[in-house]
């Protein structure tokens, strides 16, 4: 039977299959064409319809001639056929007619046991007698079944038009069935009901049949070349051409028998390939559902999935703790250096990719190259993100990652799974969270206005004081011309400090945007609004003329700054005017101090107190105002606090509901996220921000088990019971207030409670840990992809089928997944699409791809991984028992 590598490159895939094919060989088929070109003209129609499996099942007759030139031609089209014969055995009122499908075991050695069989099921006739849809057999159904088993060959029956004349359905009365259905010969070789069309026929038998139904299955039934393909479709998925393939896909039919061809809506990587390195020229194929990578250690599968992970631009595990630093060197340094050499020097390697809309992507990276490129139809295309825009939130697990149950595991796994959808929350988080760390530092430049207020105030007594004495002896009244010059020279300043300042803080806003407004309706034309764009730009360009006028404005200020400025010089230029009068008065003063025996009074000083006295009024009224901000400033920190607050509730509101999404209240894995209980990374903080204060730890462990956070601290601190805080009250307060930015702003973490079969994750047993963590990991409905690189190390193999294969058999249609093991009961019961199976020679990895329906992917599952021979055994129980 025909095997094409190419048509299979991908793995397993769907097909179009019809179980009811005739040929020329029948007497009810009738060809008018050219005798030699039949076989073509008959494979043309199969392709036309796009048959790529078909069953040449004539009426009571096997020609084994014209069946090899038929699978010859077909063979070149990538068409499957399988022998078969429409047999009319005779049961009911006019024979059942059932289709018997022959493995390649009945044509073997140039025997034709085919034939010799309906010799003996048509004994004493002749074949003019039977070799037409009337003629029944001499057997009835099990005698046939048993004549069948007798060959000790595979075969299979499907049932043809079950609602129609001589069809299963119609020609046994209920009772019949009811027999059947409890007949093993009957349920082990019945594999199929072809063309039911009723639901209430249908569900009429599934009652007489018990628990027991098989695949349904379509065919056209063709009487005529043109009939080839007509009626209802049925579609297949198999990864090689065989017979055991077919059998394998009819038994387990609700994964692989469709009516309607499945279309992937998932992302996908379709294949990776290799320049330079140890995978040199090498094209690997993916299959959009399950890959697995086989091979001994060492034999390239972590090299594939690494390379997959750094070109994909995935992260190792995030929020690694410090006591991780070891594991960090000794697993994430392995692996970079594994990608380093599996590339080589210069090597590049190319994934392409299908995102959910079908869109097909190429991402390049070279060794060492910090990022990895997009391409779109050989184009350099930017702005692109890989894990959203072409794969949809793909996964990694490396090895060890999942037995990693060291300090904070639950949340690091919690973490990665994430992934990016707590990145809009998280931005927020931080902005607040500089708001608060402004907001503190204006309280507490208030908190120091009040001492400096206070402080000033003395400073103005003392002055006013000092003054008292000169102005008992006329000193302000005789110097009064000059004092006012100095006060109207220093009002003067300060207006033009004023106007100088806005003037340059305009410039500087009008330099940072003008460029950009002015530059950014050049050029632009748009290909389907043009009349909405004319006007878009037309308001647009009332933006710039503000922009002419503002700056023009600014000039027009720049000018009157240089004119006040002109009036501060006028004013100085006054005052120099009058130093010789402003001497002469001090010169008569002092004659006059000196007179009355004064000498400790001094004009000079006089002046300088009352300059001091005016700058220490002016800093004042300045310093009162900011103080009276205090209420105001403080309301508005408590304000940014509570909003800091909701988005930390926000935060884990989010986590919450994605967790929630992921399990069922069934579900044997339980995973409850616990808000700001994180009561020992809290306290540690809390001791870490007061080393020194020789506070106690039960002091601490107190305040932590009392109050939620810091900012729960903040709001109670002036009002709650101070013995809660130990017995030094006032160091605990100044502590906390010195460091205030701080622990306002630090996070209690949330904590994450899993359970396993009720039992809290870290009272199993590492095989039970890590079983649970598979079960989380493949419960992640949003990843489009999942790549694990040998994640069963510490699981048994009852583990691996009743949880984990079961789960990825269920999501494997909808999520790709990716994974490198040792267990053969991964790639056997997860009937893996795609087997890669790796070996290294030569410094050179080498693959050989198939599904598991191809023969020499089992023959290799069965020499390379230990346990392969035991789990194809339970395969064949577990099809078996599915039978039934």
């Amino acid at each position: 039977m025909a095997d094409t590598n190419d048509f299979f490159q991908n793995g397993s895939r769907w097909l179009r299959v019809d179980f009811h094919l005739h040929t020329r060989a029948d007497k009810e088929f009738k060809y008018n064409g050219e005798p030699n070109s039949f076989v073509k003209d008959y494979i043309d129609a199969l392709k036309k319809a796009e048959i790529n499996l078909g069953v040449i099942t004539n009426h009571n007759k096997f020609d084994k001639d014209e069946y090899k030139a038929l699978c010859e031609k077909a063979h070149k089209e990538n068409i499957c056929l399988l022998p078969g014969v429409e047999l009319s055995v005779s049961d009911g009122a006019n024979g059942i007619h059932t289709l018997v499908v022959f493995s390649d075991e009945w044509l073997k050695e140039r025997q034709d046991y085919i034939n010799q069989f309906l010799n003996v099921a048509f004994e004493g006739k002749t074949p003019v007698q039977y070799e037409n849809e009337n003629g029944r057999s001499s057997l009835n159904l099990i005698d046939t079944i048993k004549k069948l088993e007798g060959y000790q060959k595979e075969f299979f029956l499907v049932f043809a038009h079950v609602e129609q004349n001589n069809g299963l359905w119609n020609e046994l009365n209920g009772g019949r069935l009811q027999e059947l259905g409890q007949n093993e010969y009957f349920k082990r070789w019945t594999l199929g009901f072809q063309k039911v069309n009723t639901h209430d026929e249908r569900t009429k038998v599934k009652q007489w049949l018990g628990d027991w139904y098989p695949a349904e299955v379509e065919g056209s039934d063709p009487k005529k070349i043109d009939d080839i393909g007509n009626g209802k479709k049925c579609f297949i998925k198999l990864g090689a051409f065989t017979f055991d393939a077919v059998k394998y896909a009819l038994v387990d039919f609700e994964n692989r028998i469709k009516k309607d061809c499945p279309e992937y809506q998932h992302s996908y990587i379709q294949k990776i390939m290799f320049q330079g390195g140890t995978l040199n020229g090498k094209i690997i194929h993916f299959s959009p559902e399950l890959n697995t990578l086989i091979g001994i250690r060492g034999s390239g599968k972590s090299s594939i999935i690494e390379v997959l992970r750094y070109v994909l631009e995935i992260p190792f595990s995030v929020d690694l703790d410090p006591s991780d630093k070891k594991y960090k060197e000794g697993d994430q340094d392995y692996k970079e250096r594994l990608v380093q050499f599996t590339m080589g020097s210069g090597g590049k390697v190319i994934i392409s990719a299908i995102n959910r809309f079908g869109q097909v992507y190429e991402i390049h990276r070279v060794a060492k190259e910090s990022h990895s490129s997009v391409y779109i139809n050989g184009q350099l295309s930017f702005g692109i993100s890989i894990r959203e825009t072409i794969l949809q939130k793909p996964l990694y697990f490396g090895q060890k990652d999942l037995s990693d149950t060291g300090a904070n595991f639950e949340k690091k796994l919690i973490e990665k799974l994430l992934d990016t959808q707590l990145n809009d929350v998280r931005k927020r988080i931080e902005d607040q969270k500089n708001i608060v760390s402004e907001t503190i530092t204006r309280l507490q430049k208030i908190e120091n206005v009040v001492e400096q207020v206070a402080e000033l105030k003395q400073t103005r007594a003392d002055i006013e004081h000092h003054l008292t004495f000169y102005t008992d002896h006329g000193l302000e009244e005789k110097l009064q011309k000059q004092l006012d010059f100095d006060t109207d020279i220093r009002i003067i300043q300060k207006g033009n400090s004023l106007t100088q300042n806005f003037v340059s803080d305009v410039r500087e806003v009008i330099a940072n945007h003008e460029d950009e407004l002015r530059n950014f309706s050049k050029g632009y034309q748009s290909n389907q609004n043009k009349a909405l764009f004319e006007q878009y730009f037309s308001i647009y360009e009332k933006i710039i003329s503000n922009l002419d006028v503002i700056k023009s404005s600014n000039e027009s200020s720049a000018k009157v700054t240089m004119q006040l400025h002109d009036k501060q010089k006028e004013i100085i230029n006054i005052q120099r005017g009058l130093v010789d009068e402003f001497a002469e008065i001090e010169r008569n003063l002092a004659e006059e101090l000196k007179n009355e025996n004064t000498v400790n009074i001094s004009s000079d000083e006089f002046l300088k107190l009352k300059t001091k006295l005016a700058q220490t009024v002016q800093s004042l009224e300045l310093l009162s105002k900011q103080g009276d901000l205090k209420d105001t400033v403080s309301q508005e920190l408590t304000k940014k606090l509570n909003t800091l607050n909701e988005l930390w509730f926000e935060e884990f509101q989010i986590i919450q509901k994605a967790i929630n999404a992921l399990f069922d209240k069934d579900s044997a894995l339980q995973v409850m996220p616990l808000y700001k209980e994180d009561k020992k990374s809290f306290g540690e903080f809390l001791e870490k921000i007061f080393k020194g204060s020789r506070i106690k730890d039960v002091t601490f462990k107190s305040i932590v088990d009392k109050y939620a956070d810091f900012i729960d601290i903040y709001n109670v601190i002036e009002t709650a019971d101070q013995k809660i805080f130990g017995s030094n009250y006032g160091v605990f307060k100044e502590y906390f207030m010195k460091n205030l930015k701080s622990l306002l702003t630090y996070q209690v973490p949330n904590l994450f409670e899993i359970k396993y079969q009720g039992k809290e994750l870290k009272r199993h047993s590492l095989g039970q840990r890590a079983s649970a963590l598979i079960l989380f990991l493949l419960s992640q409905k949003d990843s489009d992809v999942i790549i694990i690189d040998q994640p069963e190390d510490d699981l048994d193999n009852q583990t691996i089928y009743e949880d984990v294969i079961k789960m990825i058999r269920n999501l494997k249609p909808k999520i790709q997944f990716i994974l490198a093991t040792h267990n053969p009961n991964i790639p056997v019961l997860g009937d893996a699409e795609q087997i890669l199976a790796c070996n290294f020679e030569d410094d050179k990895v080498n693959i050989e791809s198939g599904s598991i329906d191809k023969p020499q992917q089992q023959k290799t599952i069965i020499d390379i991984m230990e346990g392969g021979k035991e789990a194809f055994t339970r395969r064949k129980e577990i099809y078996q028992s599915w039978k039934h």
